[in-house]
């Protein structure tokens, strides 16, 4: 009786993607929603890295990222994520909004920390606060 070998996980498909000025790494995900996927990029002429928001087909069925490029376009303040572009993605013509990368991940992720199990401490709970009222403030105006 021969032996059954048993099969290799088969590894997702890494692409290389890009736009007329940026590209990326399918491989390189930073985290994925409803409505799509930010991967980490980089300029191609200066090698500046960059946050890709890509957006699903069901997205683009709604175009909300439009409404959000027209929202985050007019923003401009410390506290809140910066837009550099809006760009067109050469392999299937979708958009793709172009964003600062922000390296230390979401605000949940940051409190879901092994060291912040029991909470922030007093002074940075309040600069946390500070600093999310101010981004919320601008928002608002």
């Amino acid at each position: 009786m021969a032996k059954e070998v048993p099969s290799l996980p088969t590894q997702p498909t890494t692409q290389l993607r890009g736009t007329q000025n940026f590209i990326w790494s399918t491989g390189d995900i930073m985290g994925q929603g409803a409505t799509g996927a930010v991967f980490k990029g980089r300029h191609k002429r200066t090698g500046e890295l960059v946050a890709i928001k890509t957006f699903n087909m069901i997205s683009t069925v709604r175009p909300l990222f439009k409404r959000e490029y027209e929202v985050l376009r007019t923003l401009n303040h410390q506290n809140i994520v910066r837009l550099i572009a809006m760009e067109t993605e050469s392999q299937n013509g979708t958009e793709v909004l172009i964003m600062e990368l922000c390296t230390h991940g979401s605000l949940y992720h940051q409190l879901d920390q092994a060291e912040n199990a029991h909470g922030l401490s007093e002074e940075e709970f309040k600069l946390l606060l500070q600093h999310v009222a101010a981004g919320m403030q601008h928002l608002r105006d």
